[in-house]
């Protein structure tokens, strides 16, 4: 079992690379389970959402996270949107959280014995 990542403002600013090395984005900004990113190749004013189960390293000494394996740019930018985009609000819907944890595959549905991968505080 893998520790999840936990982000910090530390990481704002940061590239996000895919496991293959291409660029995705950069992060915008940080909440207890996931980032926020934008700066997409070719996709102007749009944002995504990526959460911290997702990113499989920093490297502080480049700037840079990457994801796990498998998550590409494609899978952000179709990722399921917050119900609500206020300033500390967009994390705090369990439902959404478990359909974008479901959008990245880190979820598996009910019947097949396991849940979502959620902080200790929020099972």
């Amino acid at each position: 079992m893998t520790t999840a990542f936990t982000p910090t403002v530390a990481i704002v600013g940061y590239q996000v690379r895919s496991a293959d090395q291409s660029i995705i984005g950069e992060i915008e900004g940080v909440r207890r389970r996931g980032v926020r990113l934008h700066k997409f190749p070719g996709h102007p004013g749009h944002v995504g959402y990526l959460p911290a189960e997702a990113i499989a390293e920093v490297r502080e000494s480049t700037n840079t996270a990457v994801v796990k394996s498998g998550i590409t740019l494609t899978h952000i930018l179709d990722a399921p949107h917050p119900p609500n985009e206020g300033a500390d609000e967009w994390h705090k819907s369990n439902e959404w959280w478990a359909d974008l944890l479901g959008h990245f595959g880190l979820f598996e549905s009910e019947g097949r014995g396991n849940e979502p991968y959620l902080h200790p505080d929020q099972r």
